[in-house]
């Protein structure tokens, strides 16, 4: 009898000489997915996959993963919700068995769902109290005002209440089903081997994104009054395209420039200049129908407006003062940091994942370092042009009372 050929939704990304292996489930289906009556399904689905499963009970369950290192992640995202296993080469029979119980054999008891339905709004309840949580809640709708890509991942109460064990059965049936799901693993391993044992997982069908309505940019203003504390907590927010966008390479050098590590722009004047923040930084949020290049930063009440201001004139001069050594520092620092991600199992998964689902492809260093090192000073000033937009920005700030009257 002949090898098996890997199944479309198998990848498989040998790494010679690693003890360490991860095994990733990616299933197609985020929160932004869940129609707005049952916000939070795939939520609370993804936390009842590792309470009992194939069997096991709690107590079981948690041994076992103890047993492999207790590298054992469930999530969900905005686009998707997965399950993660990270363990040593020894372990492979326990791992994939335990990947396929979880993702197959959840148990949906009443119980085990009124259990993660209350931590779940203890969750919710904890990000409306935190001013860092509850500033990029606040961004997301100022930016994507109405979409389902800016509603919470956990839903909210009423949601959360309608979500009863039927419901939740037929919510898994519909998401674990070939064309929705995806496993990648790294680590000293073959397809074959992998292969021969993931045999129940629907991997037959070359998995697709379920799709989202179109993403319009709002660009509002959005402040709440949160927690005791004198911290005011900001965010600036511009639309930028989504997250298989061939401009991908120069959003992230772009990105590192303004504010990601110690020599960025805005670490360098807010912080090390004018002491004015503990932390400052840019990020990018992508998602396949759009995404935004987030700036924040806290600070107290009385040095926010010096504070804004000094951001907002970061971003007006970027474009003019632009230096090549900038260019060159932002690209050797993501051309290390994606050399060392993908010697790691547990990131190298998701660098799999993310460029099969975003872009079509396996991923492939060389060609991703060939596209960084292509982006160049006149290719960063004109995004930059483009991008940081102020009369469109969406902005959020929570902090002490009256913070509301400081977000214009």
């Amino acid at each position: 009898m002949g090898r098996p050929d890997s199944p479309p939704a198998l990848l498989v990304s040998p790494l010679p000489g690693r003890r360490t292996l991860c095994l990733s489930v990616r299933v197609l289906h985020g929160a932004a997915h869940d129609p707005a009556t049952m916000a939070g399904a795939t939520h609370l689905v993804e936390h009842l996959m590792l309470r009992r499963c194939g069997g096991r009970e709690r107590l079981q369950l948690a041994q076992q993963v103890d047993r492999l290192g207790g590298g054992v992640d469930a999530w969900t995202g905005a686009e998707s919700m997965g399950l993660t296993v990270e363990t040593t080469i020894d372990a492979l029979e326990e791992a994939t068995g335990l990947i396929e119980d979880a993702v197959l054999d959840p148990t949906f008891a009443p119980e085990d769902i009124d259990l993660e339905r209350r931590i779940a709004i203890a969750e919710l309840d904890l990000a409306r109290s935190d001013p860092e949580d509850r500033v990029e809640e606040l961004l997301l709708e100022a930016a994507w005002r109405g979409h389902p890509l800016s509603r919470p991942i956990i839903g909210d109460v009423a949601s959360l209440g309608r979500l009863t064990p039927d419901a939740l059965r037929r919510h898994h049936g519909a998401l674990i089903r070939h064309g929705r799901l995806l496993v990648t693993v790294a680590g000293d391993i073959d397809a074959f081997e992998v292969t021969s044992r993931l045999t129940r997982l629907p991997l037959a069908v070359p998995p697709v994104s379920e799709p989202l309505p179109p993403l319009a940019w709002a660009g509002g203003r959005r402040s709440e009054a949160v927690g005791p504390g004198e911290q005011v907590h900001a965010r600036l927010a511009f639309p930028t395209p989504g997250s298989g966008s061939p401009a991908l390479a120069g959003l992230a050098v772009l990105n590192r420039i303004l504010g990601v590590g110690a020599s960025s722009r805005l670490f360098q004047r807010l912080r090390e200049e004018e002491g004015l923040t503990y932390d400052v930084f840019s990020a990018l949020v992508l998602r396949q129908p759009g995404g935004l290049l987030e700036i924040g930063w806290a600070c107290g009440k009385e040095q926010f407006a010096q504070a804004r201001r000094l951001v907002v004139e970061e971003l007006d001069r970027l474009v003019s003062t632009l230096q090549a050594e900038e260019v060159e520092i932002a690209v050797e620092a993501i051309t290390r940091g994606l050399e060392m991600d993908a010697e790691d199992p547990s990131v190298r998964v998701a660098l799999e994942a993310d460029e099969r689902i975003e872009r079509g492809r396996r991923f492939d260093l060389e060609t991703i370092l060939a596209e960084l090192h292509k982006v160049t000073v006149p290719g960063v000033r004109e995004l930059a042009a483009q991008v940081l937009d102020l009369r469109v920005a969406a902005a959020a700030l929570c902090g002490p009372e009256g913070v509301e009257e400081q977000v214009a």
